[in-house]
């Protein structure tokens, strides 16, 4: 239990990290570009702050003008029409310590200064690592936001599998509706002003809330129904695949009525290891991301492990006739499944927004696909096996995608769980139903 805090502690730091300031990315390069309009060509700009002005659609930069050994401070604040849409890369003024630009001067720098604006070197990376070693980390790090959305909706199967021993093909889409619905809350925001770490808190917590009403929803009336003994399995897949796309289908309708895109938030790179050949760069972004999924996935393993409900869990899995007659809550076992399922979802669909800026209708077929993949290699119906294999699926796609053509990937990856339901059907973990048909 101590373990699972600490570990906790850990992500919530990485999402601190990236959630500590919320900057546009394109308003950021255009007042960085600013500053070496204001002085002389000699003199080199060392940033030392970039923030947002709050109440207002501007970013403070502070930074030193540099001239041979000699270093002097000096700060600007650009503002812009807007927080959203094209308008939040328009400047309407430029404040300098020494007094606002005139109209003269801000326009001959929009017109003919920033349309050419030269090249910034980048900032040396915090460590050194050959190019090779850079290029495998930086695809490290972008597998880590694959294998926690993988392992998120694999939760969920590997919960409703443990249970009902069904398999609810719906999860993909009620991440992806969980997005939407984040994209809408962030929309909502937006109208009211500048996003900042509470919007996106409160937007991201709006995705999960909704993923968890479908996904109780779509248990309640659709998995409840189709899961007794006696009904075959092959209905509750017709039904969850129906369900799926009824949720596509509507996300794809409304999609003309929304926002569609979270603005490029927190996705400056910072280079984090390489040379002149390759440097692995982080987004703060990226660390969201992870801060997210690692703390989702910390919470669900000490969550099974510690609780009273997963004991209740473990306990239904095994046998359910004797959990009922010992006192296991059933009715409220079953609600607790589907909510937990659904809050894992929807925390996908979070990450998936906050680290690629949106999700597309029709998407969660292919986060089905691979998150059940993930779910049978690690051995479905267990929660560790589901992030298990996530990484297991996740490391394949990024390790094929980085050495050989990216056309066969998906076809490697299908090979490899037809590979494990021939020679391993019970997954790693070796806690799948032994007759493979059921899949």
């Amino acid at each position: 239990m101590r373990l699972i805090v600490h570990l906790t502690l850990l992500w919530l730091a990485l999402l601190l990290a990236g959630c500590g300031s919320v900057i546009d990315a394109d308003q950021a390069r255009i007042c960085r570009d600013v500053a070496p309009a204001l002085h002389d060509e000699k003199v080199s700009i060392d940033e030392v702050s970039l923030t947002p002005v709050p109440g207002t659609d501007g970013l403070r930069l502070a930074y030193r003008a540099r001239l041979g050994s000699r270093a002097v401070p000096h700060w600007i604040v650009c503002t812009f029409a807007g927080h959203t849409g094209a308008a939040r890369a328009t400047l309407t003024g430029v404040n300098t310590d020494t007094g606002p630009l005139s109209e003269v001067k801000l326009y001959i720098i929009m017109r003919w200064w920033l349309s050419a604006a030269p090249d910034r070197a980048s900032p040396p990376a915090l460590f050194p690592l050959s190019p090779r070693q850079a290029y495998w980390l930086q695809q490290a790090i972008n597998g880590t936001t694959l294998a926690g959305i993988y392992g998120l909706v694999a939760t969920g199967f590997a919960l409703v599998h443990g249970l009902f021993g069904r398999v609810n093909l719906a999860f993909g889409e009620i991440a992806v509706t969980g997005g939407v619905y984040m994209l809408v809350a962030v929309g909502i925001a937006g109208m009211a002003g500048r996003l900042g770490p509470a919007d996106l808190i409160m937007a991201a917590a709006a995705g999960i809330i909704g993923s968890i009403s479908i996904s109780w929803l779509v248990g309640r009336f659709v998995v409840l129904p189709l899961a007794s003994p006696s009904s075959p399995p092959q209905g509750m897949l017709i039904a969850t695949i129906a369900v799926a796309i009824v949720l596509a289908e509507a996300a794809r309708i409304t999609a003309p009525l929304r926002v569609n895109w979270l603005p490029p938030l927190l996705n400056i790179p910072i280079p984090l290891a390489g040379d002149g050949g390759f440097v692995a760069t982080v987004t703060a972004a990226q660390m969201l991301a992870a801060g997210m999924s690692l703390t989702g996935a910390s919470i669900l393993l000490g969550l099974m492990g510690c609780t009273r409900f997963g004991r209740a869990w473990r306990a239904y899995a095994d046998d359910p006739l004797m959990a009922a007659l010992l006192g296991v809550r059933v009715p409220a076992l079953r609600s607790g499944t589907f909510l937990i399922a659904g809050a894992a979802a929807g925390l996908a669909g979070a990450v998936s927004v906050v680290a690629y800026g949106t999700v597309q209708p029709g998407e969660g077929l292919a986060i089905t696909l691979k998150a059940l993949i993930s779910a049978i290699i690690g051995g479905i119906g267990s929660v560790p096996g589901a992030f298990l294999g996530a990484v297991i699926v996740a490391g394949v796609e990024i390790v094929w995608s980085a050495s050989f053509d990216i056309v066969y990937r998906d076809l490697v990856t299908y090979a490899l769980l037809a590979a494990f339901l021939v020679l391993r059907p019970g997954g790693l973990l070796n806690n799948a139903a032994p007759r493979v048909r059921e899949f």
